[in-house]
């Protein structure tokens, strides 16, 4: 226990850290910051993906700088370049079926454009991935020696609050940065669970904002009934089978947190 200790405690784990918590604390105030300032562009949602790589190279260089990481070490902490096929079949398993039922059981959606399901649908899921789960909790685990859950739980939390602008009230504040900070865990554990795989997390986060974009099933993370039916079902199938497929991934976590690969 006491190395352990020692291990976060250095000068280094603590310093990567602190990136890190930089890095969560620009995300959760970046839209703020720089919607305003940016012009007016024709091209839909081109905002969103500015802000959106603005907080993936804040992430990178607060990260790289900590930890004296060049680009190639950065890419590898991601674990983008973790084998996908695994992570693909297990998608199709699970989002298969629930495009099934959701074609049976809810309307199409009547106002979704391609650029709506290319963005929202695939590229910010892939972009949010990078930042809060490859990097933060990469960082945290394997360059600041943090246990697997406190690393999953303070992106959780960032990641949760950047998305309170969905609520138009008090109440759907809080309910949207509790599901999706609560997603943000999930997605946290699958990275880790998959051995550093990020796959896992792509594929879900995409699949799933993917399925609401396309069909009604709820506007926002609080969605109705049907949606959130689906939505458990989803998540309970992604839990079961990580079990079941993911390895041993959190006790290969707690070795790298140890050795600060």
């Amino acid at each position: 226990m006491a190395q352990d200790q020692a291990s976060w405690r250095s000068r280094r784990s603590l310093v990567v850290a602190a990136a890190v918590g930089a890095a969560l604390v620009w995300t959760t105030f970046s839209g703020d910051l720089l919607r305003p300032r940016l012009p007016s562009f024709d091209v839909p949602y081109m905002r969103t993906v500015l802000v959106n790589l603005a907080d993936l190279a804040v992430a990178a260089l607060l990260i790289g700088l900590a930890a004296r990481a060049g680009p190639r070490r950065l890419f590898g902490l991601t674990g983008l370049g973790a084998p996908v096929a695994r992570p693909l079949v297990w998608a199709a398993v699970l989002f298969v079926p629930a495009a099934a039922i959701a074609a049976v059981v809810a309307p199409l959606s009547r106002d979704f454009t391609g650029p709506d399901l290319f963005w929202k649908g695939g590229g910010f899921p892939v972009i949010e991935e990078i930042v809060y789960r490859g990097l933060a909790v990469g960082a945290l685990i394997r360059w600041a020696g943090w246990r697997w859950w406190a690393a999953c739980l303070a992106p959780a939390v960032a990641f949760g609050l950047a998305h309170a602008g969905q609520g138009e009230d008090l109440a759907s504040v809080a309910g949207i940065v509790a599901i999706t900070g609560l997603g943000g865990l999930l997605f946290g554990w699958l990275f880790v669970r998959w051995g550093f795989n990020l796959w896992p997390p792509i594929l879900l986060h995409i699949g799933m904002n993917s399925l609401w974009i396309v069909f009604a099933l709820g506007e926002d993370a609080l969605g109705g009934w049907l949606g959130n039916s689906l939505r458990i079902a989803i998540v309970a199938g992604a839990v079961m089978l990580s079990l079941k497929w993911g390895g041993d991934g959190l006790t290969a976590g707690n070795r790298a947190a140890r050795s600060r690969i």
